[in-house]
Order: C-alpha cells, then sequence, then structure tokens
C-alpha cells in the first residue's frame, strides 16, 4: 500500500516537471516569436498589453498541456511497450513522450498562429502592443492564442 503511494507520488511529480519544463520552453518560444523584449516590456515599461498578450500564450498552452495529459495514449506505437505485460513504468514512458510531441506541436501552431494574426491584422500588430501599449489589441491576441489552445485540445483529447 505505501509502495503504492510513493509511486503515484513520483509519478504525479514526473507529470509536474515536464509541465513546468512546457511552460518554461513556452517562455522561450514567445522570446523568440515577439520582436520586443518581453521582460523589458512587462516588468520595467509596466505594458498591460504585451502581459496580456502572455497571459493568454500561458493560459493557451495551459490548455493544450491539459489536451496532452489527459488524452488517450497510443500504446501500440511505442515498441518498447510489450502488449502482454506492459509495465506501468514503459507506460508512464510513453505518456510522458506522447505529452512532449503534442505540447511541441502545439507551440510550432501557436507561434504560426501568431504570424497569421500579424498578417490578418490591417495594422502592426507589434507596434500597437509595444509601442502604442494597445490594450484592446494585447487582449485580440491574448484571445487569439486561447482560441488555438482550445482548438488544439479539441484535435488531441
Amino acid at each position: 500500500m505505501l509502495n503504492e503511494i510513493i509511486v503515484i507520488l513520483i509519478e504525479i511529480l514526473l507529470y509536474f516537471l515536464v509541465c513546468l519544463v512546457a511552460l518554461f520552453v513556452g517562455r522561450k518560444v514567445l522570446d523568440w516569436i515577439t520582436p520586443y523584449d518581453l521582460n523589458h516590456q512587462t516588468a520595467e515599461v509596466d505594458n498591460l498589453a504585451v502581459g496580456l498578450t502572455q497571459a493568454g500564450f500561458y493560459l493557451a498552452l495551459a490548455i493544450i498541456i491539459h489536451a496532452s495529459i489527459s488524452g488517450e495514449v497510443d500504446y501500440e506505437l511505442f515498441p518498447f511497450i510489450d502488449p502482454e505485460e506492459p509495465t506501468r513504468f514503459m507506460i508512464l514512458i510513453a505518456e510522458l513522450i506522447t505529452t512532449v510531441v503534442y505540447v511541441l506541436i502545439g507551440l510550432v501552431f501557436l507561434s504560426y498562429g501568431r504570424r497569421a494574426l500579424n498578417w490578418l491584422t490591417p495594422f502592426d500588430l507589434d507596434k500597437e502592443i509595444e509601442t502604442d501599449r494597445n490594450v484592446g489589441v494585447g487582449a485580440l491576441e491574448a484571445a487569439f492564442y486561447v482560441s488555438i489552445g482550445i482548438i488544439i485540445h479539441g484535435i488531441i483529447a
């Protein structure tokens, strides 16, 4: 009984660590896809529009992570899992690999989604957010990220 509880706690910790790393990687991706300095804009300039954009991105990423964790895993895709006697550890590894793959795919779609939004808007998205601190445009970008996250969640789950 105690061993089972310890195993469950270790699994929870592993999932938590993978998700935490995914959020940090997501932050780096957001840094790469935005032409302005996120740290400077949020911490020093107090740009609410940039803060909204970041919040939308993190929310979208959390939605994608949720889908990747709660979705079904096709264990037949993993040759290291014995279909006759799958071990708990091998199943966990397959689930974590699936989570990482889905999160990476989600980050790619969020990145291209931002490019699409920038292309579709009749105004300069980056100027409106960085220079003009347009909260409405920041909310628009945040909502676009969340929308993409929900769509990806629907595809994965």
